[in-house]
């Protein structure tokens, strides 16, 4: 691809001056002009030193301009002037004729002008600021102080001596103009800070009645950016509770997708950006498709825009259709000759936009064109990266070669990716060829090397019923060594190693991991105690689903592992937990791999750049952390594979047990004490949760009411009797 053509305010920031200034005029003659780039350039050049000649082309600018265009936007651009090309008295007189011509109707105008300073010297930015703020401000506006964001409003407006009277939750103050532009900024009604502080009843209204506006104002507050977690954080459960917010939150995204003025990037928390003039959908797409680096991405900016256009109900814009056709067909020609793939991957984003009525039908198909020269379409649609645009290139194999489509896809079959078998295999039943799709079938089952996206296929059940029986427990323990293999082998590429892990793991546990299960429950115990060792000792499976599989033989073949009944108060394998009890462990865990080792792998980066590790103490201590943190994650993770949920239902009464509240008094009743007895997970000593296993837990399982026992409790021993014993997961004594 060609480098972008350079902006002005790049050819200022390089120091081209005379290239700068040859392209100036032209520029400024353009009806479609960048003001930015045009101020950027201006600042740009003031920044080196050269404010000189940066205010005279900003002279020829207000000159052309002012015979273009309305006074008020010529004051408009005046005023950017001012700021970017350095003080200049000339300019301000100029400022101030135009002030004086847009506001001629202003009485106070002549003091506002006195009171800013525009006249006398005052820093531009604040003189303007002055005049800006006093005169669009009237009785009724809001403000917001700058420092502490208190929201105060206007309450009396003097023009005889440039001066208000604001009210707030401190009281009314009296501002001159120069002063409350010090400290106030002016706000709208709906900001959120207004909201919160002045108008509550306001508030309440708009989060039912109209959450859009109500998001707005929130982003009016935040600078114009705020993610969905902390937006979260303000409004729940204050004014939206806890039980109603995933419901709230997605009523609201859905609106603010169709708002102008907001956009929502992101996942996961998602970002919201507010835009004051508004944005069309162009306007959010163009930014997307500039960050595409991949056809793929390119693809799914392509998508996202026919999303969106459908959603909307509105058509697409001939400008950026044009614009993004021709860069794809620009890339197209670059890669044809030496990557065909990529080209290909390319001309199928331009086939998208024709199928999506993006482009006329009759638009040429450059991806046609290449699977129609290709002598070898299975290998080159092997090379695709993309599942979605391989599904997009058989297609239209089918519509290029009508009469030999079929040979091509029995080729196809074995090698595909998984998404992509069932069309396959769909398509040559449809045509009569369904013992080909048997024959490769037998034949992907026979030798998996390079073919474990059929495998995978076929282990999850194809679409095509005519297919005989797959054996799956016989697939079962080949699965699992062919990752093992893999794993162990020094030779096996890094992407082909994930792209197994990924695919295997997801065969084996998809339907929560029903086709395993169902396996498991056929055998008898003698094959079952196979299957486990063989899992038991393979490797690449991941913790979770490598624990799972485990625990499914455990649970459905009880048998294999009762040698001895093991009191499950002292079961090593096993670990009672309440729902939040859990839930924080999950936290910690997702906390750990999502911020704790990202950072420590940050940290190892940049300790190693520095050089000489054998001396770098830095990255040894990273290095530390680093094997401490996975310690950790690996202990956390075998810990949850032990987990038993505790409910209320399961807790019994009748004697002491995990679950309870005990109240323990001396015989005397001078020492009252009490007990909850719960897992390791939610156990507070400061609020009386013990852990099952602690020896005091120990001392008190299974007694029942009445009975006495001897607890060493403050450093004194007394002999308690056990007065009550309650559910305490039905009391809702948990901690929270």
């Amino acid at each position: 691809m060609a480098d972008r053509t350079p902006t002005l305010t790049d050819l200022a920031q390089r120091g081209q001056i005379q290239v700068l200034e040859d392209l100036w005029l032209a520029a400024l003659e353009d009806g479609e002009r960048d003001s930015q780039d045009l101020l950027g350039a201006l600042t740009a050049l003031t920044k080196r030193g050269q404010g000189e000649r940066a205010a005279a082309l900003g002279w020829t600018w207000l000159a052309t301009y002012k015979e273009q265009a309305e006074p008020a936007a010529v004051l408009a651009v005046a005023k950017e002037l001012l700021v970017a090309c350095g003080d200049s008295e000339e300019l301000r007189q100029e400022i101030l004729g135009l002030y004086r011509t847009v506001y001629e109707d202003r009485p106070d105008l002549e003091l506002l002008l006195e009171t800013s300073g525009l006249a006398g010297g005052k820093s531009p930015r604040r003189a303007l600021r002055t005049l800006d703020l006093c005169l669009g401000l009237e009785v009724g506006d809001y403000l917001v102080h700058r420092s502490d964001e208190q929201a105060v409003q206007v309450v009396a407006v003097d023009t005889g001596t440039c001066s208000y009277t604001v009210r707030g939750a401190r009281g009314e103050e009296y501002l001159d103009g120069d002063t409350l532009a010090l400290a106030y900024d002016a706000v709208a009604e709906t900001d959120f800070r207004v909201l919160l502080q002045l108008r509550p009843e306001a508030l309440t209204e708009l989060v039912t009645g109209d959450p859009v506006q109500l998001v707005i104002g929130i982003l009016q507050s935040r600078q114009g950016r705020i993610d969905s977690d902390h937006l979260e954080e303000l409004l729940s459960p204050r004014l939206v509770p806890a039980g109603r917010w995933s419901t709230w939150w997605s009523k609201a995204r859905t609106a603010l997708r169709r708002c102008p003025h907001v956009v929502i990037e992101g996942r996961n928390p998602v970002i919201l950006t507010y835009h004051a003039a508004g944005q069309t959908l162009e306007d959010e797409i163009e930014p997307q498709w500039a960050k595409a680096q991949t056809p793929v991405q390119r693809m799914a900016v392509v998508e996202s825009y026919l999303r969106e256009l459908k959603a909307r109900r509105l058509t697409s814009s001939p400008s950026l259709v044009g614009k993004l056709h021709r860069e794809l067909a620009q890339r197209v020609e670059v890669a044809r000759k030496g990557a065909p793939a990529d080209a290909l991957a390319e001309a199928l984003v331009i086939d998208r936009m024709v199928r999506g009525g993006m482009l006329p039908a009759e638009a040429a198909s450059p991806a046609r064109e290449i699977l129609a020269a290709s002598d070898d379409c299975v290998h080159l649609l092997g090379e695709l990266a993309d599942y979605r645009c391989y599904l997009q290139a058989i297609e239209l194999l089918r519509e290029i070669k009508p009469d030999g489509w079929a040979e091509v896809y029995i080729r196809l079959l074995p090698v595909a990716p998984q998404e992509a078998c069932d069309a396959i295999a769909g398509a040559l039943h449809a045509a009569g060829r369904t013992e080909d799709v048997r024959r490769v079938a037998a034949e992907v089952l026979a030798d998996f090397n390079g073919r474990l996206g059929a495998v995978c296929w076929l282990w999850r059940g194809p679409a095509v019923e005519a297919l005989e029986p797959i054996p799956r427990a016989e697939l079962l323990p080949r699965l699992v060594e062919h990752l093992a293999m893999l794993t162990r082998s020094d030779y096996t590429p890094a992407a082909v190693l994930r792209d197994a892990r990924t695919r295997i793991r997801a065969a084996l546990s998809t339907e929560n991991y029903r086709h395993y299960r169902e396996i498991i429950q056929g055998m008898d115990a003698g094959m079952a105690s196979t299957i486990f060792r063989t899992v038991d000792r393979a490797e690449g499976l991941g913790q979770v689903v490598h624990a799972t599989l485990l625990r499914i033989v455990r649970e459905t073949h009880p048998q294999l592992f009762a040698k001895t009944r093991v009191d499950p108060w002292f079961d090593d394998g096993l670990i009672y937990c309440t729902a939040e009890g859990r839930q924080r462990r999950e936290a910690e865990l997702h906390h750990l791999t999502h911020v704790k080792i990202p950072e420590n792998a940050k940290a190892i980066g940049e300790a190693a750049a520095r050089g000489d590790l054998s001396e770098n103490s830095e990255y040894k201590f990273a290095l530390e952390e680093r094997d401490l943190l996975q310690a950790r994650v690996r202990n956390i993770q075998q810990e949850m594979a032990l987990a038993r949920l505790l409910t209320a239902n399961d807790v019994s009464t009748d004697s002491v047990n995990v679950g309870t509240r005990v109240t323990l008094a001396t015989q005397d009743g001078g020492h009252r004490r009490a007990f909850t007895i719960l897992g390791p997970w939610e156990a507070d000593g400061e609020r009386g949760i013990y852990n099952y296993r602690a020896p005091l837990c120990i001392k008190l399982k299974g007694l029942r009411v009445g009975e006495a026992v001897a607890l060493e409790l403050d450093g004194v021993e007394r002999e308690y009797r056990l007065e009550r014993i309650e559910n305490a997961l039905d009391r809702q004594r948990m901690p929270v």
